[in-house]
């Protein structure tokens, strides 16, 4: 390629120069351009790599010594030079790539050492980029960083995105293909594994044991080569409308993967100031939004090289995800906290724009012409007197493990600070999820408290085990296609008094009955600070159990699930989501029929009883698809207008049928 276009400038050079002796006007650059691809321009301009731009510096020409400068964001939105000086390179720092080594004598950098949030900020030497600020030493006492070299970012920049940015069951890019047409359809099937998916069971998701296979994933290529204490100048993540307890549950999920959830500002990116920048530029502050809004989380980073619509930045990997779809913003800075352990930047994202499309090893890329998706959350708590804020908005960033993260906090936190009391309460919150293509589903949480325990206001880690959290991780975790949740709204209704009642015991009064004739149970009802109540419940008994002795367990209808067929299809998963236990105010009866009765779930449909024989059947003598095979049993649910804590189990016996 470059000798051709060498070839192509000596070609030009007679004709040029007959127009200069001419005297007819060239512009110069023209003439630079020519003198520059040539001999004659070879003790000018120096060799670059076919594959790496003119206004960059090969790695092979950074020798010890040299000084050069960097831009960052210090303060506010405009980028500011800070000194720099080369000390060495070192090789295969990681897979195929190599780190430079430079001191920063800065006065505000001597004080903060290595700084997060600069990861990203340009190098330059000669006035050309060298590479991007990334890493550090922990406990560092001296201003050294390492430089990742731009010919890896630029790589990484050059990768091939996909026009339907969907890895896995990831969120897509709300952007056409440029001419006018939608992103191309993914193929019909089972989706590829993404990088941050749930291994496991979608019906069975839970956000924490998600965050534990995320955080053994990342642990190997998050860590800092062995020994050396060296680590990326890490990502912040700066948390606002946030308390304790949503910080304590951020760090939690966040920090094995890297992040670090800071308490900082909130988001401005909806309202943006006047003066709030309209494009991105080299040295800038640039903002992953996870969540933004009343609520909202944000990693800071800075813009290492703008290319067009695209940009890299950081250095270094955020999520480590490749393909991705997170929304970005440009950033301000407030100021640069000095700390011993790693001092960062605090800021705020000050005009959204754009999105992360890739994450790798050397970089981060962003697009600004595209718009990742995300879906709007609304929160409303209802019961508590004079309460400055009660209605919560938030928008959150549509990815499998940060969506069902983000969920928990914005109800959680919501919840914390409107119903912050040291006094008995109960609260039932109903959440509606609105799928795209398969409509609303509706979901129940509840809870309750007292004072001497500490209150019963709800928080983010009761909503992190939440059937809200889990129907949107189960969603956005599903094997079969892209779920797209177009919206969540919560109304939740406070009471403060304990609306829970104890099960003090349970007793059949009548021990032994006959065939077909119901199981009449007292049960006896604790209520908090009130006398005991009694209840009488009857469960009808299948006249086939004659003969038979029967334990029935009685349990709050919130912890028996409910016995569903296995999904095999959003479709299928949409229906499961809301009927995945009892009506938590009430109490279930259990029991099993006779031992020679099954039930199955097989390809979506459920048989609660089948008679023997009837699995060999249904079973497929060619193949290794088989139905699920559970015990029969029957549930009797109660209504009782309460929430009941404890279990029990009580005894029957069935008279054998007279003949």
């Amino acid at each position: 390629m470059r000798f051709t276009r060498t070839l192509r400038a000596l070609r030009s050079l007679p004709q040029t120069f007959a127009q200069l002796a001419e005297g007819r006007l060239v512009p110069l650059s023209l003439v630079a351009g020519v003198l520059a691809s040539t001999a004659l321009g070879a003790g000018i301009a120096h060799a670059v790599p076919a594959d790496q731009p003119s206004d960059t510096l090969p790695l092979a020409d950074v020798k010890p010594g040299m000084k050069g400068y960097g831009l960052t964001v210090f303060s506010g939105t405009k980028p500011e030079k800070f000194d720099v000086e080369i000390i060495s390179t070192l090789h295969n720092f990681r897979p195929n790539q190599d780190l430079i080594l430079i001191k920063t004598p800065h006065p505000r950098l001597e004080v903060t050492r290595t700084v997060a949030g600069m990861s990203g900020s340009p190098i330059y030497l000669n006035g050309k980029m060298i590479g991007a600020y990334a890493y550090g030493w922990l406990f560092g006492s001296e201003a050294i960083a390492g430089v990742t070299p731009i010919k890896s970012m630029i790589e990484e920049l050059n990768r091939p995105i996909p026009r339907a940015i969907s890895p896995g069951n990831a969120s897509p890019i709300a952007a056409g293909d440029g001419q006018g047409g939608k992103h191309a359809a993914l193929p019909p099937g089972l989706l590829a594994p993404s990088p941050r998916a749930f291994a496991g069971s979608p019906d069975a998701y839970d956000l924490r044991g998600h965050g534990v296979q995320l955080a053994a994933r990342a642990s190997a290529q998050l860590a800092p080569p062995e020994g050396s204490g060296l680590g990326r100048a890490s990502t912040p993540i700066l948390m606002g409308g946030m308390g304790n307890a949503g910080m304590r549950l951020a760090g939690d999920l966040l920090a094995p993967m890297g992040l670090e959830p800071l308490q900082a500002g909130g988001s401005a990116s909806k309202q943006p100031a006047a003066d709030a920048p309209t494009k991105y530029e080299d040295g800038g502050a640039i903002g992953v939004e996870l969540v933004r809004g009343d609520i909202s989380a944000m990693g800071l980073g800075t813009v290492t090289r703008v290319s067009g619509d695209k940009l890299l930045a950081f250095g270094h990997p955020m999520l480590g995800g490749g393909i991705e779809s997170l929304p970005t913003a440009i950033g301000r800075v407030h100021w640069i906290l000095a700390n011993q352990n790693r001092s960062f930047k605090i800021g705020e994202a000050a005009r959204s724009l754009g999105a992360l499309v890739n994450d790798r090893q050397a970089a981060i890329v962003v697009d600004a012409s595209v718009k990742a998706l995300t879906f709007p959350m609304r929160v409303e708590i209802t019961g508590v007197d004079g309460a400055p804020k009660a209605l919560w908005n938030a928008e959150v960033s549509h990815d499998q493990f940060m969506a069902p993260s983000f969920v928990s906090m914005v109800v959680g936190s919501a919840a914390e600070t409107t119903t912050s009391e040291r006094r008995d309460a109960t609260w039932r919150a109903v959440s509606k999820v609105k799928v795209a293509k398969y409509g609303t589903i509706s979901v129940i949480d509840f809870g309750a408290g007292n004072a001497a325990t500490g209150g019963g206001s709800p928080g983010p880690d009761e909503f992190a085990r939440s059937r809200l959290v889990r129907a949107v991780g189960s969603l956005l975790n599903n094997p079969w296609e892209p779920a797209h949740i177009e919206g969540i709204e919560t109304t939740m209704r406070v009471t403060f008094e304990r609306e829970v009642s104890a099960l003090r015991s349970a007793k059949v009064l009548e021990p032994q009955i006959d065939a077909g004739q119901p199981v009449r149970i007292r049960l006896d009802l604790q209520p908090y600070q009130g006398k005991v109540e009694s209840r009488i419940i009857e469960i009808k008994v299948p006249v086939e159990m004659a003969g038979r002795e029967i334990d029935i367990d009685l349990a709050p209808g919130y912890e028996v699930e409910r016995t569903l067929p296995t999904p095999d299809s959003v479709a299928e998963l949409v229906a499961n989501l809301p009927n995945m236990t009892f009506d938590p105010e009430s109490i279930v009866a259990t029991f099993r029929l006779a031992t020679k009765e099954s039930g199955a779930s097989y390809k979506g449909k459920l048989a609660s009883r089948l008679p023997p024989g009837a699995l060999d059947t249904l079973r497929p003598s060619s193949q290794s698809d088989a139905p699920e095979v559970f015990s029969a049993l029957v549930h009797t649910a109660i209504p009782l207008g309460r929430f009941v804590l404890g279990r029990d189990t009580v005894h029957v016996e069935v008279h054998p049928v007279i003949r």
